[in-house]
């Protein structure tokens, strides 16, 4: 992964809330990106959500029996 380094002058009291409020910032400029990656990869699925809770449901069930549940 990439690493890019940022200078900001800032006041000293202000240090920590900065960097907490940064941090949430690239958490969640990530995770968007992810999703847009993972939009862009199933624009062409046909599976619908009902499809997918079944497949889960089924898959639960299966999981249930192995392990004698």
């Amino acid at each position: 992964m990439a690493e890019i380094k940022i200078k900001v002058d800032i006041p000293e009291e202000f240090k920590e809330e900065f960097e907490l409020a940064l941090d949430k910032v690239v958490k969640q400029f990530v995770r968007a990106e992810k999703f847009k990656r993972f939009d862009e990869i199933l624009k062409n699925s046909e599976m619908t959500d009902e499809l997918a809770l079944k497949l889960a449901d089924e898959l639960k069930k299966r999981v249930a029996k192995r392990h004698g549940l």
